[in-house]
């Protein structure tokens, strides 16, 4: 058993191989963002909570220091760009694998925008952190959406199963994209990767039953988990939907089953 196989056990439960993400990496996106203004109080509720994993930027992960119960997996986000510039859609590198080995993180994670004048400057850092990901054994999530200057609102879906095919070509580990709007082409996806797929939980929902039909659509489709951001840190119950969250991915609830468990806490 090679090492990236252990320490993928970290983040994939042994109940189903299925993982819940907990996104938050957007502090340098978007600043103290709604939700975020308080990062050890968010971060230790989504360990309460049950999350399989945190995404965390270098300069946070020192947080964890202060948590007494058993953490999840932890990938270390080696991307960012901020909204304030001119190419916001533009990531670069911010740290390295090694870096990521040191601090403690048991993974890390790469964000890449397709369809845009910087795309070959992504796909270069891609390809040098997976092979840097093979020669230590570390775990890569690659966050791959299509953001192109020239692109389509809303994205067709077609791209976003080529960005998904890019991802895993390039080292991936682990694969997180938007969700189509067709769930067949969303199985088609699933299906034709050798590695495992979870969806980005998107926009902020207004109506969390829409959410959580949404979230019973995908899990149809095949994917392995969701990675979920701002749909939790900013709902006004965020740690009671996340159970609801994991109670879908987990233990096979219905939406409906996770709305109600959600509307009696």
């Amino acid at each position: 058993m090679s090492g990236k196989t252990l320490r993928l056990k970290r983040f994939l439960t042994p109940l189903n191989g299925r993982l819940v993400i907990f996104p938050l990496d957007h502090g340098v996106t978007c600043g103290p963002a709604s939700g975020l203004r308080q990062m050890g109080k968010v971060m230790r509720m989504g360990i309460r909570g049950g999350v399989d994993a945190i995404v965390m930027h270098k300069g946070m992960l020192p947080l964890l220091e202060t948590v007494t119960q058993p953490l999840p997996g932890i990938f270390m986000h080696l991307s960012a760009s901020t909204q304030l510039g001119e190419a916001p859609h533009h990531k670069v590198l911010v740290g390295t694998v090694q870096e990521a080995i040191r601090r403690g993180a048991d993974g890390v994670s790469v964000h890449v925008n397709l369809g845009g004048s910087r795309e070959p400057d992504m796909l270069r850092d891609l390809g040098e952190v997976g092979t840097d990901c093979a020669k230590w054994q570390i775990p890569l999530l690659v966050m791959i959406y299509v953001r192109g200057e020239q692109t389509p609102s809303p994205v067709p879906d077609d791209t976003i199963a080529h960005a998904a095919r890019v991802a895993a070509e390039l080292g991936a580990d682990i694969i997180k994209i938007p969700a189509p709007r067709d769930y067949d082409v969303l199985a088609q996806i699933t299906e034709s990767l050798p590695v495992p797929v979870v969806v980005a939980g998107g926009s902020k929902y207004a109506d969390t039953r829409l959410f959580l039909e949404h979230l019973q659509k995908a899990l149809g489709s095949g994917v392995r988990g969701v990675a979920i951001g701002r749909n939790v840190f900013q709902h006004d119950r965020p740690e009671a939907l996340l159970i609801a969250i994991r109670n879908m991915v987990h233990h096979g609830f219905t939406a409906a089953q996770a709305l109600d468990q959600f509307s009696q806490k």
